[in-house]
């Protein structure tokens, strides 16, 4: 089931990918089981869903060379928390110390990473990816040159870096939650011993949610994971999405004609289409009626 589903959860979806992207410049995925490939291109929706029309490598075989493809060498745990708000007091980083690693953070003991947050006001969100390596197109450059000359791809968003993992967690709170959120990742579980049921609750405290490999707290919080997949089936939570560089208006017959695109020229970040969004995920300015 798609996660936040109803009429009003699509604003919350939008929400969510436009905190993620004021905070990384890059596209959160919603469906993140639904696999983001470099080189994909497409238009994204008023909803926040990339709407995938091709690929270039699979349709211009010859510039997979000329392009290249890069990774991390090792992957990591890495997460991202974004509040709405520019206040700083909006919400407070809970911490386990070195001295006492649980005291902070209760009912996570076997889990790394184990993270939380005390939410003060207004919305926030998570993105937490379990060994997350980026992939990406080496000589983008070259990839601004090649889309330039393509009038069909000149305004479209091309994946040119992509975060894979093996397993995610993804939060958008609810306007007006406060109190304590917390989220961890119980690495030391086989697929083979580990809790398997969605629904199932940690005997020492009812309010902490298991599922799989993962322990979320509060229970009726917005959360969105995937766990381990025995198959090795890697999610695509979070892309890279870029365009041509726009060109300026002409201003007469007279006007000089702009610079050729080197091949050390970057493309351009592919904003978001829609304004700025209030606390419940519309468009500042949209009629309330």
């Amino acid at each position: 089931m798609l996660w936040l589903s109803s009429e009003k959860d699509v604003s919350d979806r939008r929400l969510y990918v436009d905190m993620i992207f004021r905070k990384t410049k890059m596209y959160a995925n919603y469906t993140p089981s639904s696999s983001l490939e470099l080189g994909d291109y497409g238009d994204v929706t008023k909803e926040g869903e990339f709407i995938r029309s091709g690929n270039i490598f699979s349709e211009f075989a010859d510039l997979r060379e000329q392009l290249g493809q890069g990774r991390e060498e090792y992957g990591a745990n890495k997460h991202f928390f974004v509040s709405r708000t520019r206040k700083k007091d909006a919400a407070a980083v809970i911490s386990a110390s070195p001295a006492a690693p649980n005291s902070d953070i209760p009912n996570l003991a076997e889990c790394q990473p184990k993270l939380g947050w005390d939410i003060k006001k207004d919305r926030h969100a998570v993105l937490v990816m379990i060994d997350a390596n980026q992939y990406e197109i080496a000589n983008e450059g070259i990839l601004h040159r090649f889309v330039q000359n393509k009038p069909d791809l000149a305004d479209k968003a091309i994946v040119t870096k992509v975060y894979r993992c093996s397993a995610f967690a993804q939060l958008i709170t609810e306007h007006g939650e406060k109190g304590p959120f917390y989220v961890g990742f119980r690495s030391n579980m086989s697929p083979q011993n580990s809790i398997s049921s969605s629904s199932l609750t940690s005997p020492s405290n009812s309010g902490i949610m298991v599922e799989q490999l993962w322990q979320t707290y509060p229970q009726s919080a917005n959360w969105n994971m995937g766990p381990y997949d025995a198959s090795q089936r890697l999610y695509s939570p979070l892309a890279t999405l870029r365009q041509v560089t726009p060109k300026q208006p002409s201003l007469g017959y007279r006007d000089r004609l702009p610079p050729p695109i080197t091949d050390d020229q970057d493309m351009e970040d592919y904003m978001p289409p829609w304004a700025e969004l209030d606390e419940r995920g519309e468009e500042i300015g949209d009629d309330d009626d």
